[in-house]
């Protein structure tokens, strides 16, 4: 059981009830995390208002921002987001083949010269994006546990930012950028309070390598 429970409709203010019935039609399957969130106001109405608005509006595909949800997910062993996520993967078109491969990303060292090559099995254009989830989770938790140098780890941090420009608008970026680093923020939020998945969402176990 849940550490926090969900808030119901009636007990939050009258001016974010437009916000809730948004999201009770285009995410049910959430309602465990939303309505967990809707215990802040200012929580449920700017994080839910930002996610409403970039699933109606932005120019990154919706197949990519859930290769980095599902990559991130994986790495921090979330296992409510997995859960919810894998699914929306495949139904963007990644194949159950890719879902695997990226459950099983493991975080480890990165040589000097590593250029973020295409990832077998997936496009130059989704290798990218499955290489900035990895990374933003790399540098943010393996790297500084394990001693990696900053002049390594911004070396490489530029690299990838060139190879993303070159493919991505500055827009398109930045909303990966946020939206994947968005998610690490709901891996921990959602396992420190430990969300149920809902009724009819399959649970999933999540154990991500770690290479030393």
């Amino acid at each position: 059981m849940a550490l926090l429970p969900p808030v119901t409709r009636d007990t939050i203010p009258a001016d974010l009830r437009a916000i809730w019935d948004e999201c009770e039609q285009r995410l049910p399957t959430f309602r465990h995390l939303w309505a967990t969130q809707a215990h802040s106001p200012t929580v449920f109405r700017h994080v839910w208002s930002q996610l409403l608005e970039l699933k109606r509006d932005s120019p990154v595909a919706a197949r990519q921002f859930e290769l980095a949800i599902v990559v991130v997910s994986s790495l921090n062993r979330c296992g409510y987001c997995v859960a919810h996520h894998a699914p929306l993967a495949t139904a963007t078109g990644v194949s159950a083949e890719q879902v695997t491969a990226l459950q099983a990303l493991a975080l480890g060292p990165l040589p000097d010269g590593h250029d973020f090559p295409p990832r077998a099995g997936f496009s130059a254009a989704d290798s990218l994006v499955i290489d900035l989830a990895w990374f933003l989770v790399w540098s943010g938790t393996w790297a500084p546990l394990h001693g990696v140098h900053p002049g390594l780890v911004q070396r490489l941090r530029r690299r990838l930012y060139a190879r993303l420009a070159a493919v991505f608008s500055p827009r398109q970026v930045e909303e990966l950028v946020w939206r994947t680093a968005q998610c690490v923020a709901f891996n921990w939020h959602n396992e420190f309070l430990e969300l149920d998945v809902e009724p009819g969402v399959a649970p999933v176990e999540v154990a991500a390598a770690t290479r030393p």
